[in-house]
C-alpha cells in the first residue's frame, strides 16, 4: 500500500511539471540575410499522401496560424515569397530507472549510563530498511521540423534553396501526439527565421497561454 501510493504521488507531481522541450534554428547566412523578411508571404505545404491527411490539415492550420501572429502572410505557392515544409514524428523508447521505498522504522530499546552509576533505559528509533525497485517505463519522442525555402516563382530547374529550419523535439510518456504537437509548434515557431546557435531548452507549462491560444483558434478542438 505505501509503495502504490508514493508511485501515484511522484505521477501527480510530474502531471503538474512544465514540459522540457529542446530547439535550435538554423539560418542560411551565406547571401547575407540576418532574417526572414518580416511580412513576406508564405506558402505552407500539407504534406501529400499524409498518413493521416486531417491530422496533417490541423497542423497545417497550426502553422499559419503561428505564422500570422508573427506578422506573415499565406499565399498559394506560385505567389508566394517562401515555401515552408513541415515534417513530425512520434517514436517509443524504453527508460530504466529505480524507486527506493523505506519499510516501517525499528524501535529498539537500550541500556545507557544514568551518571549516577545505574543505567537508564532509552528508545532508539531506525529508519526501516531501504528497497530498490527497478522500474522500465515507455517514453516517446516527439519531433517537429519546419523548413523554410525560396519561393521558386515557377523555375522548375531551380535547385531549392533552404533559407531556415527549425527542429524541435521532447521526450515524455504522453504518446498523444495530436496535443503535445501544440507545445512543439509553439516552441518552434518562437524561435521562428532565427539562427539559435545551439541548442535551445524551454521549459514550457502545460497551461501556457500561447498554446492555449493556439488550440483555441484551431478548426478542431484538441483535448
Amino acid at each position: 500500500m505505501r509503495r502504490t501510493v508514493f508511485l501515484v504521488a511522484v505521477l501527480i507531481f510530474l502531471g503538474g511539471c512544465a514540459l522540457d522541450i529542446r530547439t535550435t534554428g538554423f539560418l542560411d547566412r551565406t547571401a547575407g540575410a540576418a532574417g526572414l523578411a518580416k511580412g513576406a508571404t508564405v506558402a505552407v505545404v500539407e504534406n501529400s499522401p499524409a498518413e493521416n491527411p486531417i491530422f496533417d490539415r490541423e497542423v497545417r492550420g497550426k502553422i499559419e496560424k503561428l505564422l500570422a501572429r508573427r506578422g506573415y502572410r499565406t499565399a498559394a505557392p506560385g505567389k508566394a515569397d517562401y515555401i515552408l515544409t513541415y515534417g513530425y514524428s512520434i517514436s517509443p523508447g524504453l527508460r530504466s530507472s529505480a524507486v527506493t521505498t523505506y519499510g516501517p522504522p525499528q524501535t529498539q530499546i537500550t541500556s545507557v549510563p544514568d551518571g549516577r552509576g545505574g543505567v537508564t533505559t532509552r528508545a532508539v528509533t531506525l529508519p526501516g530498511q531501504p528497497t530498490v525497485v527497478p522500474m522500465l517505463s515507455t517514453e516517446y519522442t516527439r519531433q517537429v521540423t519546419v523548413k523554410v525555402a525560396e519561393a521558386g516563382r515557377g523555375q522548375q530547374d531551380k535547385k531549392e534553396h533552404v533559407l531556415w529550419v527549425g527542429e524541435t523535439h521532447s521526450i515524455d510518456p504522453s504518446s498523444d501526439l495530436r496535443s503535445d504537437i501544440d507545445y512543439l509548434l509553439v516552441v518552434t515557431f518562437r524561435y521562428f527565421g532565427q539562427d539559435t546557435g545551439k541548442q535551445v531548452r524551454v521549459n514550457l507549462n502545460p497551461d501556457d497561454p500561447e498554446v492555449r491560444e493556439l488550440r483555441g483558434e484551431a478548426s478542431s478542438t484538441v483535448r
